[in-house]
C-alpha cells in the first residue's frame, strides 16, 4: 500500500509499490497530482481515476493524460473531463483523443471542442465524431475536416452545421458527402446545399428520394456533366417543375438515350430548344413522336438544321399544327404560312416542306427570316402548269450594281468561295442593264430593312406523284428536293439574262453566267459572261471569271428556267425533277447560293469544297 517510509519523507516523495489506493489518491492536492511523474500516473487504476476530484483533474498535465491507457482515460466522468484545461486539452495527442468514448466526446464543453486541433478532430472514430457537438466547432475547424471526417458526420450534425451556418461547408466538402447522408437530411437542409460541387459519379448514385427533393434553385445550377449523369429513374423521379428548371447548359447535358427513357410527362417538360446539336441529331422516333406540338414547334424553330429528313418525317399532323418558324436560332429561318390549298395535301406534305427548309438552314447561316406561303396544286392563287412538278413566285426589288457588288464583297470574308466570287465582279456594271433581285435575297444582303409578310410562294403540283421523306420510291418524285428547288428561287436563284423578267433586266446569278467565245472548241476561245439569250447547253456557272465550269445552265431562249441546271447535272434538285431517285443538294448548289450572298455553315462549306467541275462549253 501507499505509505510513509522510515525516513519520514513528505508524501510527495513517497515511493510507489504497485498501484495507488483510492483513499490516498483522493488525499493528494492538485499540485501534488501535477507533480507525479508519468511513470507513476500511468499506473493509476480506473478506481484511482474515478476518485480524483475536478480540481485534481484540472491539475493534470498533457504528458500525464497522454500516458493513460484507453481504459483509464475512458474512466473520467463528465465533470472530470470538463475540468481539463483548454491548454491541456489542446495538447492531447490525436491518438489519445480518439481513445475517449462517444459519451465522453459528447460531454465535452464548448471551450474544449473549440480547442481541439484538426489532428484531434480528424483522428476521431465515426462513433466518436457522431457524438461530438458540432455546433461548438469553429469555422476554421469545420474547414479543416477531411474527407473521412465529413463522410462520418451524421445527418443531424450536417443539419446543425448547415442550418446554423449556411455555406460553412466548402464545395469540396459537400462533394465528400455520401448517399446515406443526403438521404437522411431533412428537406430544408438538403435544399440549402450547393450541389454544383458533386461529380458526375456522385450525382449518379444519389437516390431518387434525394433527387426528387432538390429545389428548382438547385436544379438550375446543375451543369451539363451533372445532368448527363442522371439515370432514367432519377429523371423520372423529378417533378415537371424540376425538369423545366434545367438551365440551358443543364439541358444541353441530356443525351438522346436519357430523353428516350423519360416518361412522356417529364419529357414534355424539357425545353427542347436548349438540347445540344448532338442530342437533337440523335433523337429517336419514340422521343420525337412523344413531343407536344409546342415542343415540336420550338425544336423546329431553333434546331431544325440538326434534324434529318427521316426524323422530321416522324412528326404527326397534330404535332406540326402550330409550326411556322423552321431553321436555326441565330441563323437562317423560314417563316412558313400555309395556304388554304395546303389542307388538301396528302399526309407527309407538310413534313417535306419543313424538311426542305431545315436542310437549307443546315447549309446556310445568314441570319434572316424568309417568309414563304406553302400551297398545294396552286401557287399564289394561280394554277401550276401541267408540265411542271412545282412552281414558285417571288417579290423582287431593284438594286444598283454598286450596292449589290458592295454587299457581296462585304460577305467575301466569310469563305474562300465567296471571296473568289466577289473578286470576279467588275468595278462597273457588266450588264449595262437593270439588276433585280428577290426581296429575300435583298434582305439577306442587308439591302432592305424589312420585307413584306410574304417574300414568295411555293407549291408542289397536285397532279404529280411525290414521296415525302427522300426514300426514292419507284415512280414518285422527291418532294423535299423539289421544295428546295422552289424555295431557293425565292431566295434569289433565278436568271433573267436581260429577257425573262423584262427587257434589260438581270439578276445577281446572271453575273456568274459564262460561255465561251468559241463554243465549238472552248480551248481556243475565251470565257465571257453570257449576258444575251443563247440556245443550246453553252452557258455555265462560274465564280472565277469563267475559268471553271461548276455546272451547265438551261438555254436562255427556251421555256425552262434559265438558272436551272441542264440535263448534264443528273439528279440534282436545282435541275430537272426525276422520278424514283433522291435529289439531295450538291456542293455545286451550295456554291451557287453562296455566290449570290448566302453565307454558309460549316456543313455548307464542306459540301461546297466538294463541288464538281466540268469541261468548258
Amino acid at each position: 500500500m501507499f505509505g510513509g517510509d522510515p525516513g519520514g519523507d513528505a508524501a510527495g516523495s513517497h515511493k510507489v509499490r504497485g498501484s495507488f489506493v483510492t483513499s490516498i489518491v483522493s488525499g493528494l492536492s492538485a499540485r501534488q497530482i501535477a507533480g507525479l511523474p508519468v511513470s507513476v500516473l500511468s499506473k493509476f487504476t480506473r478506481a484511482d481515476i474515478a476518485a480524483m476530484s475536478t480540481s485534481q483533474v484540472a491539475g493534470l498535465t498533457a504528458p500525464q493524460l497522454n500516458s493513460l491507457s484507453a481504459a483509464n482515460l475512458q474512466s473520467f466522468a463528465v465533470a472530470q473531463l470538463n475540468a481539463i484545461s483548454y491548454s491541456t486539452f489542446l495538447a492531447l495527442t490525436s491518438v489519445q483523443t480518439a481513445n475517449l468514448s462517444p459519451s465522453q466526446i459528447g460531454a465535452l464543453s464548448g471551450a474544449q471542442v473549440s480547442a481541439m486541433t484538426l489532428s484531434q478532430l480528424n483522428g476521431l472514430s465515426k462513433a466518436d465524431l457522431q457524438a461530438l457537438n458540432v455546433s461548438y466547432l469553429t469555422k476554421s475547424q469545420i474547414a479543416g475536416l477531411n474527407a473521412r471526417s465529413i463522410g462520418n458526420l451524421s445527418a443531424a450534425q450536417i443539419t446543425t452545421l448547415i442550418g446554423s451556418r449556411p455555406g460553412v461547408l466548402s464545395a469540396s466538402q459537400i462533394g465528400q458527402l455520401n448517399n446515406e447522408q443526403f438521404d437522411n437530411l431533412n428537406t430544408p437542409t438538403l435544399q440549402a446545399i450547393d450541389f454544383t460541387a458533386l461529380t458526375a459519379s456522385q450525382i449518379s448514385w444519389l437516390s431518387t428520394s434525394t433527387i426528387a427533393r432538390l429545389s428548382s434553385a438547385q436544379v438550375v445550377k446543375l451543369s451539363a456533366t451533372q445532368t448527363g449523369a442522371l439515370s432514367a429513374s432519377q429523371l423520372n423521379a423529378m417533378t415537371t417543375s424540376q425538369i423545366s428548371s434545367f438551365s440551358k447548359a443543364g439541358t444541353q447535358g441530356l443525351s438522346a438515350s436519357q430523353l428516350d427513357g423519360m416518361s412522356r410527362t417529364n419529357l414534355n417538360a424539357v425545353n427542347v430548344a436548349n438540347l445540344s446539336a448532338t442530342t437533337v441529331s440523335s433523337l429517336t422516333t419514340n422521343t420525337l413522336t412523344s413531343l407536344t406540338a409546342g415542343q415540336t414547334a420550338s425544336l423546329l424553330a431553333n434546331q431544325a438544321d440538326k434534324l434529318s429528313v427521316a426524323q422530321i418525317s416522324n412528326f404527326s399532323a397534330t404535332q406540326l399544327a402550330t409550326t411556322t418558324l423552321v431553321g436555326a436560332a441565330g441563323g437562317l429561318q423560314f417563316n412558313l404560312s400555309w395556304a388554304a390549298s395546303a389542307a388538301n395535301a396528302p399526309a407527309g406534305y407538310r413534313n417535306a416542306a419543313i424538311a426542305a427548309a431545315a436542310g437549307l438552314s443546315a447549309d446556310f447561316s445568314t441570319k434572316a427570316v424568309v417568309n414563304l406561303q406553302i400551297g398545294y396544286g396552286e401557287v399564289a392563287g394561280g394554277a401550276i402548269p401541267a408540265n411542271a412538278a412545282a412552281e414558285s413566285g417571288s417579290y423582287t426589288t431593284t438594286v444598283s450594281y454598286s450596292a449589290l457588288r458592295a454587299a457581296l464583297q462585304k460577305n467575301a470574308g466569310n469563305s474562300a468561295i465567296q471571296a473568289t466570287a466577289a473578286a470576279s465582279l467588275s468595278q462597273t456594271n457588266p450588264t449595262n442593264g437593270t439588276l433585280k433581285i428577290s426581296v429575300a435575297e435583298a434582305k439577306a444582303l442587308g439591302l432592305v430593312a424589312s420585307s413584306t409578310p410574304v417574300d414568295g410562294y411555293v407549291s408542289l403540283s397536285s397532279a404529280v406523284p411525290f414521296e415525302y421523306n427522300q426514300t426514292a420510291a419507284s415512280g414518285k418524285y422527291d418532294a423535299v428536293g423539289t421544295f428546295q428547288h422552289e424555295m431557293t428561287e425565292v431566295m434569289g436563284r433565278t436568271g433573267s439574262v436581260g429577257a425573262a423578267f423584262g427587257n434589260g433586266i438581270y439578276t445577281a446569278l446572271d453575273l456568274y453566267r459564262y460561255t465561251s467565245t468559241n463554243n465549238a472548241n472552248p480551248a481556243q476561245g475565251q470565257p465571257v459572261r453570257a449576258l444575251s439569250q443563247q440556245s443550246g447547253n453553252v452557258a455555265y456557272f462560274s465564280i472565277d471569271g469563267g475559268k471553271t465550269n461548276l455546272g451547265g445552265y438551261n438555254p436562255s431562249n427556251g421555256g425552262a428556267d434559265y438558272a436551272d441546271w441542264n440535263a448534264t447535272m443528273v439528279n440534282d434538285p436545282f435541275g430537272f425533277a426525276s422520278a424514283g431517285v433522291v435529289q439531295r443538294m450538291s456542293g455545286n448548289d451550295v456554291v451557287e447560293m453562296a455566290a449570290i450572298g448566302w453565307n454558309m455553315t460549316s456543313q455548307g462549306v464542306t459540301a461546297a469544297q466538294a463541288a464538281a467541275t466540268y469541261a468548258l462549253v
